[in-house]
């Protein structure tokens, strides 16, 4: 189900899972659009909300923007932390007053934004709406790094996202890519992270890359998506059920907690206020 629907088909006696697209607009070299972390983001959300289809899931519109000032500069716009965390806990809000059990996944392909996990943890916390960030960026660095795609150390525009805009999106590749797009910047033994963080890419690589997508392969980028969206699946589907036994759990408790006045339905007899005597009536 997506957004096109009215909103009365929003209601739900089961829990209802909410996809959530978080993506960046930032730039990806001299060859790839500035909103591919959007696109992919996007596709991953879109082939979730299909495999779980028996679940009858709702798609939510993307959120377009996200934390990208590690790229600063033509073609990035980016949101500070507190303007992303105030966005996606005034979302859970919003879901709340819908008066339906929702599962809130957020699904995000941008690596700069592993705060997400965070904000996922504060806002089950903090709004009662249960949240989780699938896949993890970890997880996508573990899927970069079995696609066979490249050897190379691969970041930011190289072989694995011009792998993926090959294989779903051929035509807004216009240019040719050559081996002198190939950019690994000599950082050791810091980590590509914390670059980021202190510098920014422009530090590294004037174009923007930082990889190999001249060793770009649209068969494997197609192969490490439906790979993803196989795991995601797998980890909403028992994630759903763990919630959904925590809210049973937690329902028998508070029933277990409430005063049980079953006791005292049959018996009526008023009784005497203090100081009070009762005397049988003389008749």
């Amino acid at each position: 189900m997506y957004a096109d629907q009215p909103a009365t088909q929003m209601a739900s006696s089961q829990r209802r899972l909410i996809i959530l697209p978080i993506g960046s607009c930032e730039q990806h070299g001299p060859h790839l659009p500035i909103d591919t972390d959007l696109r992919i983001a996007t596709l991953l959300a879109a082939k979730l909300t299909d495999a779980l289809r028996e679940n009858e899931p709702l798609q939510l519109p993307a959120i377009p923007f996200s934390c990208s000032w590690e790229h600063k500069g033509l073609g990035t716009i980016a949101l500070n932390v507190s303007t992303l965390a105030a966005v996606l806990h005034d979302t859970a809000r919003s879901l709340q007053t819908w008066h339906t059990p929702v599962l809130l996944i957020l699904v995000n392909w941008h690596g700069g934004n592993d705060l997400l996990g965070a904000l996922a943890t504060e806002i089950t916390a903090a709004e009662g709406i249960p949240t989780a960030v699938i896949p993890a960026v970890s997880q996508v660095g573990k899927a970069w790094d079995e696609s066979g795609i490249t050897t190379a150390k691969d970041i930011h525009a190289g072989a694995v996202e011009t792998s993926i805009i090959q294989a779903f999106w051929p035509k807004l590749i216009t240019g040719a890519i050559s081996a002198r797009d190939h950019c690994e910047p000599q950082i050791a033994p810091a980590k590509a992270q914390a670059v980021m963080q202190s510098l920014g890419i422009r530090a590294v690589t004037s174009s923007g890359i930082w990889g190999a997508p001249e060793q770009a392969d649209k068969a494997k980028g197609k192969r490490l998506i439906a790979a993803l969206v196989e795991k995601m699946r797998g980890q909403v589907i028992k994630l759903l059920e763990l919630v959904d036994e925590q809210a049973t759990r937690e329902e028998e408790s508070e029933d277990h907690a409430r005063p049980d006045d079953s006791r005292n339905l049959g018996d009526t007899t008023p009784r005497p206020a203090n100081g009070e005597r009762h005397h049988a009536s003389v008749s």
